[in-house]
């Protein structure tokens, strides 16, 4: 079956749909992965057919300087307006590199362009997603309200979903009708005949199966990418590794920093305070490249080689870099920046494998040294993280997924 896989979102939220493409691929399927040109190398690493598109998500953050650190309307903005300048171009090209699938599949990061092409070329479009996006349930609130109070029960919990929604909706809708009239749809999309599979790559360790979903919907396991074929660590980084206790990782990805130099001398304070030695991912701009005896400085490493070699993990929250984290069996220190951050730094406290979180905008020398003070000394909470790092190790996240996919398929390749 001819499988399009369309996905526009930093390098943690597109990893995973490489992982997933490639278990399509392996299953007999013929997949074309869409996303922007930034990620030809990744994909094409991995032996996945690649239609580019325009845009360049890390670039446009890093011109912009502490994207992350946005207000949550000025995010918004920053978000509408580079929609807004490719958005044309963008549906032109997703929708020439769609001629000829069978089926379109995206998660929040692809759906915008992705659903609309589907309905255009008259293919189902199918959910992929890294959030638990769906219907409202009661089993745990929605991912961008993740804090509802306890008193409000299971009816706050199914509200927050709502609100999720409308959320979601509000901040990508007037690209929405942009992308649909650039099709020439009708403004309201047609609706779905009949119940579609959707798959979800988290663990059900981590969120919970809701009986609301029904059988249609399945969390399958993270969808996770092994290193590259004929990948190896750098020589430096290895010899730092072996000389000395295990190191905590702190990087926080994608979430660039209006000031670097000022975040990073933060995080060297607190390493210094809490005698522990470090290993620093530059990421997208949010540290800046000064390290020490103790501290070990690079832009990126693969999480899957790297988490399991550390005492612990300090990190932003995002989708990919918590089920990297949960999975490697460490401690982990969540400094959520935005959007669903929140939802999976309360999931990572909330099941005792990390201490409480620290909003970014709350960061201090003293607060982040009393955590990493606390992910990595206390035994008990090391012992839950390797306990569900081996339940999590123990899933296929991908072959769950492509038999859940291929049931709908039925057997067509």
């Amino acid at each position: 079956m001819k499988i399009a896989v369309v996905a526009f979102d930093t390098r943690g939220g597109v990893q995973p749909y490489i992982a997933l493409s490639a278990g399509l691929q392996e299953a007999g399927h013929e997949v074309t992965m869409i996303t922007t040109a930034g990620f030809r190398n990744l994909v094409s690493g991995h032996g996945i057919t690649m239609a580019a598109t325009t845009g360049d998500t890390e670039t446009a953050v890093r011109e912009l300087g502490g994207a992350a650190e946005l207000s949550a309307r000025e995010r918004n903005r920053f978000m509408r307006e580079q929609m807004r300048a490719t958005v044309g171009q963008t549906t032109a090209e997703v929708l020439a590199a769609a001629q000829g699938t069978e089926v379109i599949m995206a998660g929040i990061g692809g759906s915008l362009t992705g659903r609309p092409v589907a309905e255009k070329l008259g293919v189902p479009y199918l959910e992929a997603h890294l959030q638990p996006l769906g219907p409202p349930t009661a089993a745990f609130p929605g991912p961008l309200l993740p804090h509802v109070p306890t008193w409000l029960g299971g009816a706050g919990r199914k509200a927050s979903h709502r609100v999720t929604d409308l959320a979601v909706k509000s901040m990508f809708g007037d690209t929405s009708r942009r992308i649909r009239a650039a099709l020439d749809l009708p403004a309201r999309p047609a609706p779905v005949g009949g119940p579609l599979p959707a798959v979800y790559g988290f663990s059900p360790h981590v969120v919970p199966q809701p009986p609301e979903w029904g059988p249609q919907r399945k969390i399958t396991g993270y969808w996770t990418l092994p290193a590259a074929p004929g990948w190896a660590p750098p020589a430096a980084l290895t010899d730092f590794l072996a000389s000395g206790a295990p190191p905590v990782c702190i990087g926080f990805g994608s979430m660039s920093s209006r000031d670097p130099e000022q975040l990073s001398d933060l995080v060297l304070e607190a390493v210094r305070r809490a005698r522990v030695r470090a290993v620093l991912l530059s990421g997208w701009g949010g540290l800046a490249g000064r390290g020490g005896d103790d501290v070990f400085v690079t832009d990126e490493i693969p999480h899957d080689w790297l988490y399991p070699k550390m005492a612990a993990v300090v990190h932003h929250g995002g989708a990919g870099t918590t089920g990297a984290a949960l999975t490697a069996g460490v401690p982990a220190v969540v400094i959520p920046f935005a959007v669903d951050q929140r939802f999976w730094a309360s999931r990572v406290a909330g099941l005792g494998v990390g201490p409480t979180p620290i909003p970014r905008k709350r960061l201090t020398a003293d607060n982040l040294t009393g955590a990493l003070r606390a992910a990595t000394t206390d035994s008990a909470m090391a012992r839950r993280a390797a306990g569900l790092g081996a339940r999590i190790r123990a899933e296929d996240g991908v072959s769950t997924a492509v038999d859940h996919l291929n049931a709908y398929f039925g057997g067509r390749t």
